[in-house]
């Protein structure tokens, strides 16, 4: 052993130098990586919320398309209505306009989506299956 030290020592000296060499040189590479993943993080969870956004828009189109019968009111005959808004009105509690386009996945600055939801809830409340009521539409049948 050099300089008369014991092996104990010299072992132990040895395994805290080869741990302070390899701290001093990770960190800055730890550093470097999560600021890396920090800067992924932000970018993928920007991507998600635009494409959150599309998507939304996206369903509101297909939306309109799949229930444009009921954009004119007075017009006469067969309408299908959307399945997903009468399940959810037949839950048995009241229902704000909101709550129904978010159920319908239905952007509610979507003038015509939300025209058609408006004109199948006076629909439905024509045939006396719904109500309107302080806190929303509801299932009376």
């Amino acid at each position: 052993m050099k300089g008369g030290t014991s092996l104990n020592n010299y072992i132990i000296e040895m395994v805290e130098k080869s741990r302070r060499s390899e701290n001093s040189d990770s960190r800055p590479d730890l550093s470097k990586e999560l600021s890396d993943l920090k800067e992924e993080n932000t970018r993928l969870r920007n991507e998600l919320r635009l494409k959150e956004l599309i998507l939304q828009k996206y369903e509101s189109e297909l939306y309109v398309l799949r229930h444009e019968a009921f954009s004119d009111q007075d017009k006469q005959g067969q309408r299908e209505y959307d399945e997903r808004l009468v399940v959810a009105l037949r839950r048995g509690r009241s229902m704000g306009e909101k709550e129904i386009y978010s159920e319908l996945g239905i952007d509610p600055r979507d003038a015509e989506a939300a025209k058609l939801v408006s004109n199948q809830l006076k629909g439905l409340m024509r045939y006396g299956l719904i109500e309107e009521t302080s806190r929303g539409w509801r299932w009376i049948k």
